[in-house]
């Protein structure tokens, strides 16, 4: 990239950047110089998506964060449905994890009535005061001497790991399909937490920044070529 933005930067001191009028040869060259700088943009900014999504993966493991199907609704069908062989330990991880936890819930009769009471709901009143008596017995739960806690973070822990690894079966299915992986889901704190200053996602991004600047003027340069304007006159 270097190599193409210090040719590109050099012309524009020989004249581009000011140019009112322009040889066939110097617009044949500007057009090449921006196939080549929209060609490196568009990998840039694939490979800067993919680095970043990975990194909110270690992220969401290292701190057993839970990744919801609201933020990455396609992580769902993958996990749900798809169900690759290279996820399956960490599936049943989760399970043999979910399934202590049920048990042990499931001692409590106050809990299985809870339950009960969600299936039946239907009004916003009936479903409010569910979760105010689930609000209640969470609390009351958490309060005694039992081992809720350790199975609650065990099972937390499992499910954290099962998305992450989710998440990175998803980069690995971009990748090879050499597409932008959205990145929207990543919220804008945890964003900024990611490209902490000097760190190589940050670096990442000031090149594609860099790349967007070089493009915009190349545009703006090749269309006053085309039609013989200053910038005086494109004002």
């Amino acid at each position: 990239m270097k190599t193409v933005l210090w040719s590109i930067f050099c012309l524009f001191l020989s004249g581009w950047g000011s140019m009112q009028t322009a040889s066939a040869q110097d617009l044949k060259e500007m057009e090449k110089n921006l196939s080549a700088i929209n060609e490196e943009l568009s990998q840039k900014t694939k490979e800067y998506s993919w680095q970043l999504a990975a990194a909110y993966a270690d992220y969401c493991e290292a701190n057993n964060k839970y990744i919801s199907w609201n933020d990455l609704p396609y992580l769902q069908q993958v996990v749900e449905y798809e169900r690759p062989a290279s996820l399956e330990t960490f599936r049943l991880e989760h399970k043999a994890a979910k399934d202590e936890l049920d048990k042990f819930l499931n001692t409590y009769k106050e809990y299985r009535d809870l339950k009960k009471k969600q299936t039946e709901a239907v009004t916003k009143e009936q479903k409010d005061a569910v979760s105010a008596a689930f609000a209640a017995f969470w609390k009351k739960l958490r309060s005694e001497e039992n081992s809720y806690k350790d199975l609650y973070y065990a099972e937390r822990k499992a499910i954290c790991k099962y998305r992450s690894e989710a998440l990175r079966h998803v980069i690995a299915h971009y990748k090879e399909e050499k597409q932008e992986l959205p990145t929207s889901f990543i919220k804008y704190s945890e964003r900024s937490y990611l490209l902490q200053k000097g760190s190589a996602l940050e670096l990442m991004q000031k090149e594609i920044s860099a790349l967007e600047s070089v493009q915009r003027e190349l545009v703006r340069n090749i269309t006053r070529a085309k039609y013989g304007l200053n910038e005086t006159e494109e004002k």
